[in-house]
């Protein structure tokens, strides 16, 4: 009878691969043993560290900001048959988180301007905390000491950011609507930018409709052609004609269905020399 050993920072479910079936209970830390055939689908018990690096989301003004965030989960093990049963196992399982982390990330970002990454930086993580919590609580996953350790904003945005720092401790009243307009200006660029996006998807999305009428078009055409030459095969077939007798036979048919008056043309006869 086979057996596996559980560490401590695992627990599992028992699954027999010859009758397909999944254990109903969660194993901890031991010695178990089952039926030949029968294999642990094993999860940590403990949290997990999960990290993304240098990943970039679009603010609330359409300026890309790059991100380094790290945070702790854990798959529920009470809940451990229900998430096999979903996902199969861990690997799967971790494919999932990453993507609801992800959409969470983007989420959170979608609802804070440039300046508010640095003003509010607390309520950004703790808002981006929130959300990954609701969503892991969807798939029996618990996520703890989320962090993030790196807000970068984009280069352009910290000179203009610098320059306008520096230029408040030597300009004076009549000078403040020089920085009003830099901000303006910048505003109105994101906004070209975003919209040029915009623009880019729509192009793509026209031209795919274009290729694939141009497609549906061809196909039709080649359908025609195909079928014309199948009718004349026919007729070549069933009338025993030649390719000549064939043009013979079309040039009447043109002939016989013309309602017009039709002018024929015929060669001089041969001149005889005495």
């Amino acid at each position: 009878m086979p057996s596996y050993i559980f560490f401590p920072s695992t627990v599992g479910v028992s699954y027999d691969t010859y009758q397909k079936k999944l254990a109903s209970t969660t194993q901890r830390a031991g010695l178990h043993s089952g039926p030949p055939g029968f294999k642990f689908i094993k999860f940590p018990s403990v949290f997990k560290s999960l990290s993304f690096k240098d990943e970039k989301c679009l603010n609330k003004e359409g300026v890309e900001i790059e991100l380094v965030i790290e945070f702790q989960y854990r798959a529920r093990p009470q809940k451990l048959h229900n998430v096999v049963a979903e996902f199969k196992d861990h690997s799967n399982y971790i494919k999932m988180l990453k993507f609801l982390a992800r959409a969470s990330i983007y989420d959170a970002c979608s609802q804070f301007n440039t300046s508010e990454f640095q003003t509010r930086r607390s309520s950004f993580q703790e808002l981006m905390y929130t959300i990954m919590v609701d969503r892991f609580a969807s798939v029996s996953a618990d996520i703890t000491d989320l962090q993030v350790s790196n807000i970068k904003r984009p280069e352009e945005y910290e000179k203009v950011v610098r320059n306008k720092e520096s230029a408040k401790e030597n300009i004076n009243i009549a000078r403040n609507e020089r920085p009003r307009a830099l901000i303006e200006a910048k505003t109105a660029r994101e906004e070209a930018i975003t919209q040029g996006r915009i623009n880019v998807q729509k192009a793509k999305s026209g031209s795919r409709v274009i290729l694939s009428k141009a497609k549906a078009e061809a196909t039709t055409i080649i359908t025609a052609l195909k079928a014309e030459a199948q009718a004349y095969a026919s007729i070549l077939h069933s009338q025993n004609l030649t390719l000549d007798g064939l043009m013979s036979y079309l040039g009447v048919r043109v002939l016989a269905d013309n309602t017009n008056t039709v002018s024929i043309g015929f060669p001089a006869p041969a001149k005889t020399f005495n």
